[in-house]
């Protein structure tokens, strides 16, 4: 019995004794959290940019969807809070079932992040998780001059330089120089996710104008590079387009899985830099 949004689905085949579970996850994570870590090729240098990208108060709200059938919904905030007597950001972002998921199978999960202002990277990560009757949590420290992170359920781990959480590796993609990418340039960022170094693999895939609620809006596609095996048939499964201008916002994934297609659409946004680019 495979699971979407929590909704029930029967799948014959070799995976009859193995739950399939999709989870309703915040959007950053139903982008990147299926990166594969075996994968080699050319690799291009992420640089930081000034931000121009976001603010705090910026708060986006996107729907996440199942055919005909909305699952869930995701909320990513943004504020400023102090942090061991200095300024940084607070990016909370929430996910939850609604609806007939909601009734089936609960599911609400939760990932903050304290980074800095400066040079995008976390002091300080949160992963609090409730999905149907599992429940996990966790606090991420990291500590920039050693080299090592926290964390409550694995210790201290000694981890690269530049190493991001899951959330934070969000913002930073947001505001870097992608002014010189090619098709088929790939990114390449280390995160720490799930107890476990995590690197987060994009694949560049041009330009494209995506249709929305929102309206026409311009965007980059990116392909992040997924494992072939459970959910996935192919490495290209999923595709993520963020917003063609300075603020990067996600605006769009979709996962073409075994058991059907799932997309997640930015359905509402408050407080931007700027105003969003759309083309009649």
């Amino acid at each position: 019995m495979a699971h979407i949004l929590g909704i029930p689905i029967e799948k014959a085949g070799t995976m009859r004794n193995k739950p399939l579970y999709i989870t309703l996850l915040p959007v950053l994570t139903l982008l990147l959290f299926l990166a594969a870590s075996w994968f080699s090729s050319a690799q291009i240098p992420v640089n930081s940019l000034p931000n121009n990208a976001y603010k705090a108060g910026e708060k986006l709200v996107y729907l996440l969807y199942y055919g005909p059938i909305d699952g869930g919904l995701a909320t990513a905030t943004l504020e400023k809070t102090s942090y061991n007597g200095g300024e940084v950001y607070h990016a909370r972002i929430e996910a939850k079932t609604i609806g007939l998921a909601e009734v089936l199978y609960h599911i609400k999960d939760i990932y903050e992040s304290y980074f800095d202002p400066v040079t995008g990277l976390p002091y300080k990560a949160i992963r609090n998780i409730q999905e149907g009757r599992y429940r996990d949590y966790d606090e991420i420290y990291f500590y920039r001059e050693n080299n090592t992170l926290k964390s409550l359920k694995k210790g201290t781990i000694s981890v690269p330089e530049y190493l991001h959480d899951i959330v934070s590796v969000l913002y930073y993609f947001r505001r870097s120089d992608l002014s010189n990418l090619k098709n088929g340039d790939v990114i390449k960022i280390q995160t720490f996710f799930g107890g476990d170094l995590f690197p987060v693999i994009l694949r560049y895939q041009g330009k494209e104008t995506v249709k929305t609620d929102l309206g026409k809006i311009p965007c980059l596609r990116f392909a992040p590079v997924t494992e072939v095996g459970r959910m996935f048939k192919t490495e290209d499964d999923m595709t993520i387009w963020f917003s063609d201008d300075a603020m990067r916002l996600p605006v769009r994934v979709k996962m073409n899985l075994i058991v059907g297609s799932v997309k997640c659409d930015l359905i509402e946004y408050h407080n931007l830099p700027a105003a969003l680019s759309k083309v009649k």
